[in-house]
């Protein structure tokens, strides 16, 4: 489990016209909820803070220990809202864990090796590059890793074939197909 840290300060403001007006100052609104948080606590962190979080990440469901005015909180991103015209993410949903919670994620699913079928002329054609799981925060893994070296032309690969870590679930059943070698 990688945390990773966001100093945020909570917000007053809501309202359509009001939010856009944070935006336009360099800050991104958010929210954070849980099981035991009374009440949601509306949040907002500057832009590039949040920019430099997520950057180079193949998922949005990281743990992030909040920094809320100076009050430490333990959360996980439940959803990034995004422009659908430009990507610029818009919002934040934390959900507020313990270690021990568990939750449903999704984590980036990385092959390795050279499949045999692209020596015979196939291409490697990645179907699926998030898995969803289910897991304690504590055990929550950053990544997948699939072996598809031994991948010949017009196989694939599946579910069954991805050794998940301890105590991680996958609700996908071992048919899913995840990646394929294929003529181009």
């Amino acid at each position: 489990m990688t945390e990773y840290t966001l100093k945020v300060s909570k917000r007053e403001v809501v309202g359509t016209g009001k939010l856009n007006a944070l935006r336009a100052q360099g800050y991104l609104p958010g929210v954070v909820y849980g099981p035991h948080i009374e009440k949601n606590i509306n949040i907002q962190a500057k832009a590039a803070d949040v920019r430099a979080l997520l950057a180079d990440k193949e998922t949005d469901s990281l743990v992030v220990e909040l920094d809320i005015d100076g009050e430490k909180m333990f959360t996980l991103i439940k959803n990034v809202q995004r422009n659908f015209l430009n990507d610029t993410t818009t919002h934040l949903d934390f959900q507020a864990v313990t270690p021990e919670t568990v939750v449903r994620a999704k984590v980036e699913l990385r092959l390795k090796g050279t499949p045999v079928g692209v020596s015979m002329g196939g291409q490697v054609n990645q179907i699926i590059y998030e898995v969803p799981v289910r897991a304690a925060v504590k055990d929550l893994p950053t990544h997948l890793e699939a072996d598809i070296s031994g991948i010949k032309l017009n196989e694939s690969l599946r579910m069954s074939q991805v050794q998940l870590p301890e105590n991680v679930t996958s609700p996908f059943n071992g048919t899913v197909v995840l990646a394929s070698v294929v003529k181009p």
